[in-house]
């Protein structure tokens, strides 16, 4: 048994002497492989749609088939315009912006060419004209209420208003399209003015 034992120790000396942490120096690099050949190169893909593929702007419309009501407490003129892309999802999620501009006031009251988003209120000597719009499904209803002496009244016919439609999946991001001006909304979305 202990024949046995010395020839274990010799074999463990003999074992931690040969194996040591220090290497030798690696060898000289080989030669470069011979260059592979190019593969073919793709199709193109379809180009992506617009970042602003979902979001409907209308071209600018006036008041057609304007209608005067008295309810007892309140009058006021309105008219609606169809609008096919106006669905609960955008009522729901999304934003619904109505812009007006108008040719019938002094400038000194409404600016020549000045662009602005509903609810409105011009105030001009001893009357308030309000502009305010309401929706249900596919239809946007604009109402021009006024607040001062007259008995009844009406869109002018050279006012003109234009909706743009932004879906919820556009709508989440940190603008407030309330706050930024209808030249920057059109920039924004890259729509025509």
């Amino acid at each position: 048994m202990s024949k046995y034992k010395y020839v274990l120790m010799a074999f463990l000396v003999a074992f931690s002497f040969s194996c040591s942490p220090e290497d030798g120096n690696d060898g000289a690099p080989g030669p470069t492989g011979i260059a592979g050949t190019n593969g073919t190169n793709g199709t193109d893909g379809q180009d992506g749609q617009d970042g602003n593929a979902n979001v409907i702007a209308s071209d600018w419309f006036g008041p057609d088939g304007q209608t005067f009501i008295t309810n007892g407490y309140t009058k006021y003129a309105e008219f609606n315009v169809n609008v096919p892309e106006l669905t609960n999802d955008v009522i729901d999620g999304g934003v619904i912006l109505v812009y007006a501009k108008f040719t019938n006031f002094v400038p000194e009251v409404w600016p020549v060419g000045n662009t602005a988003l509903l609810p409105i209120t011009i105030s001009g000597g001893t009357t308030d004209h309000v502009f305010t719009f309401y929706t249900e499904t596919t239809n946007i209803n604009i109402r021009y209420r006024r607040e001062g002496p007259a008995p009844t009244w009406e869109f002018s016919n050279t006012a003109r208003f234009r909706y743009v439609l932004i879906p919820s999946t556009d709508a989440k991001n940190s603008l407030d399209y309330s706050k930024i001006t209808y030249e920057e909304v059109v920039n924004h979305f890259d729509l025509e003015l």
